[in-house]
C-alpha cells in the first residue's frame, strides 16, 4: 500500500452515517454497522478484515507475537477477530484481509527486539491457518502509522510518521 501523506481521511458520503472507534493495544471491534476505526501503530500491528460481500468488518491492535490469552498477543488477537467475524455472519472463507504495522520505530539494532517482525509473521501465519487472503499490507516500516479503517468499505488510509531514531 503505497503512502500519499493525507492529512485525514475523506468524508464518507453523505448518506453514510457511521460511529468512530479508536483502538488501542489489546482492542478488537467487528461490526455490522458502519464504523470508522482509527489506531496508531508502531511495533504493534492491526489485521483488519473485510467481508465484501456483507460490506462489513473488523479490526485489532495487538502487542506482542503470542506468550497468553489476551488481545495484546497477536496469535490469541487475530483467533478471536476471526470469531468474531464468524459470530456476525462472515466465516473465515468470505473474508480478506489487510495487515499494518510491525514497524521498528526506534531502530534497535539488536534482532533480539525485533517485536514488529515477529508481529507481522504471526499475523501472517494465522491468516494462512483461516485461508484469509492478505489483500494489502504496510508493515516492516521505519516510523509510525496512523491508520484508519472504514469497515463498510474495506478502505484502509495509512500515514507514515518518520522514525526520530533511539
Amino acid at each position: 500500500m503505497r503512502n500519499t501523506g493525507f492529512i485525514a481521511p475523506p468524508a464518507p458520503d453523505c448518506d453514510v452515517v457511521f460511529a468512530e472507534a479508536t483502538l488501542w493495544a489489546g482492542d478488537i471491534v467487528a461490526d455490522k454497522t458502519p464504523v470508522r476505526m482509527s489506531t496508531v501503530l508502531g511495533s504493534c500491528v492491526s489485521v483488519c478484515l473485510y467481508d465484501p460481500a456483507k460490506r462489513w468488518g473488523g479490526m485489532n491492535h495487538f502487542l506482542v507475537p503470542k506468550g497468553g490469552t489476551t488481545a495484546i498477543h497477536g496469535d490469541w488477537a487475530v483467533a478471536h477477530l476471526v470469531e468474531r467475524m464468524h459470530e456476525l455472519g462472515s466465516p473465515a472463507r468470505n473474508l480478506q484481509a489487510k495487515i499494518f504495522g510491525g514497524g521498528s520505530p526506534l531502530r534497535l539494532a539488536n534482532e533480539e527486539y525485533a517485536v514488529g517482525s515477529a508481529n507481522v509473521a504471526v499475523a501472517r501465519h494465522m491468516l494462512a491457518s483461516y485461508n484469509i487472503p492478505i489483500v494489502a499490507e504496510r508493515v516492516e516500516h521505519g516510523g509510525g502509522l496512523r491508520l484508519f479503517f472504514e469497515n463498510w468499505t474495506g478502505t484502509v488510509w495509512v500515514r507514515l510518521h518518520a522514525s526520530k531514531g533511539a
